[in-house]
């Protein structure tokens, strides 16, 4: 579900962007995007960790996908990222706020699709757990890319859906001018000289 991610994500960060500026008057909501990612690097982990001749064990078993899918990883993932990002006058609330909200994007994403998922709230409770809204989608072992081998079809039409009514919530709440914010520069440009 890697791309679908960056689909939720955006339009979580549309909406939890237009909450946090409307009270601070700031807007880092693409830290969400970034972060939405984070919980994924436990693909990559332990061939990474063994590379360098390290071995990690969570719970006595090296890494797997789905080990870095919980609170405790999040809150150590987001107190990491409020301390690398302060140095670029990113607050360190602020850094903390969007990078936790960007990880918990992923998790929340990752519930609302499968059925049976990982253990969220681990060290609480090591319950596997999920919602599974979709009900062609029950485990991540079904879970099949059937877009352009890239994405689910099903996942992410429900995502475009959500992006859409993001945007039209904002756009209706701020006007059109929050959409600088999140279009690069050159694009902006482009669109200003037509």
């Amino acid at each position: 579900m890697l791309s679908e991610h960056i689909i939720y994500s955006t339009a979580i960060a549309i909406l939890v962007g237009m909450l946090f500026y409307r009270f601070t008057g700031r807007d880092y909501s693409w830290i969400i995007i970034l972060c939405s990612w984070a919980p994924d690097i436990d693909l990559i982990a332990n061939a990474l960790l063994r590379r360098f001749g390290f071995t990690l064990l969570f719970e006595g078993h090296t890494i797997t996908h789905g080990v870095f899918h919980n609170i405790a990883i999040m809150v150590i993932f987001g107190i990491g990222m409020a301390f690398l990002l302060h140095p670029f006058s990113i607050r360190f609330f602020d850094a903390l706020f969007f990078s936790l909200v960007g990880f918990g994007a992923h998790l929340f994403e990752d519930a609302l699709v499968y059925k049976v998922g990982y253990a969220y709230l681990w060290p609480f409770s090591s319950q596997v757990l999920g919602i599974g809204l979709l009900p062609n989608i029950l485990t991540e072992e079904n879970y099949i890319k059937n877009f352009l081998g890239i994405a689910n079809t099903e996942v992410l039409v429900v995502g475009l859906i959500f992006l859409l009514v993001a945007i039209v919530i904002r756009t209706y709440a701020e006007g059109s001018s929050w959409i600088r914010w999140y279009m690069p520069d050159w694009l902006y440009r482009a669109k200003l000289a037509v």
